[in-house]
């Protein structure tokens, strides 16, 4: 058989494609990574392609499971509220009648919490947050029998038994004392003065704490307050000022003016920082131990009334220094140190000092107390129960230039005086018969507001502690002259700056001011509750 040749290809196409294969394969050699790119970018391009592809298709079968298995809505049932839940515990609302005769004017916020107790070293604090103390009977309310208005204590907050400052409240009371309604105790009107002077004096006090005699009126918003008194006083009016709020039952603690006492308290606890002896303020003028005794006597009764620590020592750094202001064997007077001058005024505001650092639970000297009430006898006379200024059968003393104006015979200032410190010495009505001759000598001189010298708010304060310790006739005729001349001449309108202030129109006025007559008129009305009766009449 023949076999037969495959055919050839031509030369030159042959040609041709071998030039084309050593052209690519020159291309590679000569350009490897362009080449590696390409191929890189291709590779890339391909996943990316099937990976979207594959995404797409995945979606679209959610949304159509998505479709398919979607439940129908259910219709919910309507739900009927609930019928209100009623507290059988809770206090039924007064009657318009009932909530006038009972409601006081002002009525404090309640003490700290159960279990808590304040800041010890810092009075600017909030209490109850600082110091818990799950020790304490949490089950034990605050004013519950055994308590106080501001807490449960010996003397204050922390102790097993009554406090000493107990019947501080502006509330209602008994017959008497404690608040109490009655022609013997506190009225609804009385408690509205009370609270008016309370919230003027709260408007006027500086942002640094204090209460300026002379720059009050920069507070005021309406008008300007008239009235100035002298600069040189303002840690003794400070003092006044903060002792109308703790007579009220107010602290740094509780109440609706917790932040204005605790300023106050503040700037008093500067002032005694700039000494070392104790003494609250500078020694201006003659009259500085005033001052001192107005601060002490706020610093002591906050302690009393809160046992707060941080009170403590300074309370009884400044009742030291009264102490060695006394002479010796003797009473008190201007100078430091002492130089056996004694006078019945000054003594007076130490007895109060020694009274309610009696009453705080703070260690005092005995014998300072009756070496005041030993001088009290020396100035009192025997026949009329009159007490002297610095020795028997003195009036009492008067500025220079007031003293036309304000007739000393006028007044029975320091009859006064001498009455509350043989009640605070602890005499009674029936071992010292000076008590009830004085008080024959202050209901023939009653308070009255007249243009005729016998405003003096000096006496009408330290007259009405007195008679309302001596109780009985003669305190119910002192009280209704008091409340008339006070409450009829208290500034009343709301549209004043001056509304629940009285004008500064008595002997001692022009050195206090306005914040001074306020404060003492303040005190008066509060001392229904501020003292608890000695004799219980």
């Amino acid at each position: 058989m023949t076999e037969h040749a495959a055919p050839r290809e031509e030369p030159d196409r042959v040609e041709r494609k071998r030039s084309k294969r050593e052209l690519v394969s020159a291309l590679l050699r000569n350009s490897p990574w362009l080449s590696i790119a390409a191929l890189l970018h291709l590779l890339v391009f391909t996943v990316f392609s099937v990976v979207y592809v594959t995404h797409q298709k995945s979606a679209e079968r959610q949304r159509d499971l998505a479709v398919k298995f979607a439940p129908a809505p259910v219709a919910l049932p309507v739900v009927a509220e609930p019928p209100p839940i009623l507290d059988r515990g809770e206090i039924p609302l007064l009657t318009p009648r009932q909530t006038e005769e009972l409601t006081p004017a002002y009525v404090p916020d309640a003490a700290v919490r159960s279990g808590e107790i304040t800041d010890e070293t810092d009075p600017t604090k909030e209490p109850g947050i600082y110091n818990p103390n799950p020790e304490a009977l949490s089950s034990l309310p605050s004013g519950e029998p055994g308590g106080t208005p501001i807490g449960v204590g010996a003397v204050g907050h922390r102790g097993a038994g009554p406090s000493a400052f107990t019947t501080r409240n502006l509330g209602p009371g008994g017959k008497g004392g404690g608040g109490g309604g009655g022609p013997d105790g506190a009225t609804t009107v009385t408690r509205e003065a009370t609270n008016a002077a309370l919230l003027w004096l709260q408007r006027h006090q500086s942002p640094d704490g204090r209460w300026s005699a002379a720059d009050f009126s920069a507070q005021c918003k309406r008008n300007t307050c008239g009235g100035a008194g002298n600069p040189a006083h303002d840690v003794g009016i400070t003092g006044l000022a903060l002792l109308c709020y703790l007579g009220a039952g107010e602290t740094h603690e509780s109440g609706a003016f917790r932040d204005t006492v605790k300023r106050g308290l503040v700037y008093l606890l500067d002032e005694q920082a700039l000494g070392e002896d104790g003494c609250f303020g500078q020694r201006l003028g003659q009259h500085w131990v005033y001052d001192h005794a107005c601060a002490a006597l706020a610093m002591i009764e906050a302690y009393g009334m809160t046992q707060a620590k941080v009170f403590k020592e300074p309370a009884q750094r400044g009742l030291a220094f009264v102490l060695r202001l006394q002479n010796p064997y003797g009473a008190w007077r201007y100078a430091y140190p002492p130089d056996g001058d004694n006078d019945t005024s000054v003594t007076g505001w130490m007895v109060m000092v020694l009274k309610s650092a009696h009453l705080a639970g703070l260690t005092i000297d005995r014998s300072a107390l009756d070496n005041a009430l030993a001088f009290i006898d020396e100035t009192t006379d025997a026949e009329s129960g009159r007490t002297g200024y610095t020795a028997m059968g003195e009036r009492p003393s008067r500025l220079p230039t007031l003293a036309g104006a304000f007739p000393p015979e006028k007044s029975e200032a320091l009859t006064a005086v001498g009455m509350l410190v043989r009640i605070f010495g602890g005499h009674t009505l029936e071992g010292d018969p000076m008590i009830a001759k004085g008080a024959d000598l202050l209901v023939k001189k009653l308070p009255t507001w007249e243009p005729d010298g016998s405003i003096d708010f000096y006496y009408w304060y330290y007259g009405t502690l007195a008679m309302h310790q001596v109780g009985g006739a003669r305190w119910q005729r002192w009280n209704e002259a008091l409340k008339s001349a006070l409450l009829d001449h208290q500034r009343t309108n709301p549209d004043e700056d001056e509304y629940g202030s009285w004008d500064p129109v008595d002997p001692w006025a022009s050195e206090g001011g306005r914040v001074y007559a306020t404060a003492l008129n303040c005190l008066s009305t509060e001392v229904y509750y501020r003292y608890p009766r000695v004799f219980g009449r």
